[in-house]
């Protein structure tokens, strides 16, 4: 019922949504011509305003600037390293392989931070949502460790965590995981958007989160990296990540909360 309720709510809040149904509100009420008149006003402005490449820089930039980008030798040591999915795509009846997608700088990030000696063990957070994939198939923890291990992370370093559907399974699963072994300060790998909502969610759960934000969007020499071809589309995600940010863990804090975390070490 969560997972439904979630993808729902999410529905429910896209800007794009939002004018259809403005635009729609406005066309059965013609007749009432002063509030249809404003009702498709309220839709052009929704789709003016996020079709913007300025709007999704500077919704993008409100999230990315709350976990700045770390050297990785000025990252904490830490009892484990936990990446969390949505970093790549997965074998499939025509692609044998697992692909990386724009989310992949995840799991560099953690390769990067266990060569560098930051903990001895790296946990792959993510399970199959049955509402969004085969839950058949191999989870997506099970593809994130396959290709560390192509990459040289000995198998016996990594664990995976395939039950999660969500950011809040992620930590909640993750700490039942790990906290009976006393591990509780962890790096935390997920995209800089995602962070505010990510650290939120492991914090209260019980661990010692040392933020590792990557797949930046920004500071790349040009607008913002987006593979794609709807500009409209980077500024609904952003806007829809930056609505979502407080109910996967019950606490508001990281949308209205400080416009920049220290986690310059």
């Amino acid at each position: 019922m969560y997972n439904f309720a979630s993808k729902f709510l999410t529905l429910l809040i896209d800007p794009f949504n939002v004018a259809l149904l403005l635009a729609a509100g406005g066309l059965l009420c013609w007749r009432r011509r002063a509030l249809a008149l404003r009702l498709l006003a309220g839709s052009m402005f929704f789709f003016v305003v996020f079709a913007c490449p300025e709007t999704s820089l500077v919704l993008t930039r409100s999230l990315e600037d709350r976990y700045r980008d770390t050297d990785v030798a000025r990252i904490p040591e830490a009892q484990a390293i936990i990446i969390l999915g949505g970093t790549i795509h997965q074998p499939s009846q025509e692609h044998h392989a697992s692909g990386l997608t724009e989310s992949s700088d995840r799991l560099l990030l953690a390769y990067r931070l266990y060569r560098a000696g930051k903990a001895p063990l790296v946990i792959c957070s993510g399970g199959n949502n049955p509402l969004l994939s085969d839950t058949q198939r191999p989870s997506e923890a099970l593809s994130m460790s396959g290709l560390l291990e192509e990459w040289g992370i000995p198998a016996a370093a990594i664990e995976v965590e395939e039950a999660s559907i969500n950011t809040r399974e992620n930590a909640l699963f993750s700490y039942r995981l790990l906290s009976g072994r006393g591990i509780r300060k962890i790096i935390l790998v997920t995209s800089a958007m995602h962070m505010p909502r990510a650290a939120g969610a492991f914090h209260k759960a019980g661990f010692e989160v040392v933020p590792a934000p990557a797949d930046f969007r920004t500071g790349w020499g040009h607008r913002i990296r987006s593979s794609s071809g709807c500009r409209a589309q980077g500024a609904w995600t952003i806007l829809k990540r930056l609505c979502t940010s407080g109910w996967d863990y019950g606490h508001i804090a990281c949308v209205v909360g400080p416009r920049h975390v220290d986690n310059s070490y």
